[in-house]
């Protein structure tokens, strides 16, 4: 490899950004794609052995360099807070 070529060809190292629940990081990643944000995603299974068994989570990393513009898509979509599993289970029929 030449030293002189441009390394623009070589993708950018993604820093994490969060993890989210499948319906949450689709919204999202429909977003960072709209928006040109290149991610990775990363399904996280529960925790049998061999990583068998449904999709909990999705981790996401960003390219750090588009970062600021993916937090404002995360708080367009979310408000200022990560989306959070357990409060929004109870969201219906939750008195207080």
């Amino acid at each position: 490899m030449n030293p002189e070529e441009p390394q623009e060809s070589q993708e950018p190292d993604f820093t994490p950004f969060g993890q989210y629940s499948p319906r949450e990081a689709s919204k999202l990643l429909e977003r960072f794609e709209k928006a040109g944000i290149a991610f990775q995603a990363e399904p996280m299974n529960a925790g049998r052995p061999g990583g068998r068994g449904p999709t909990t989570t999705i981790l996401i990393r960003v390219d750090p360099a588009r970062s600021s513009e993916a937090n404002r898509i995360h708080c367009d979509l979310f408000g200022d807070g990560l989306p959070n599993y357990d409060s929004s289970f109870f969201r219906e029929g939750h008195n207080g």
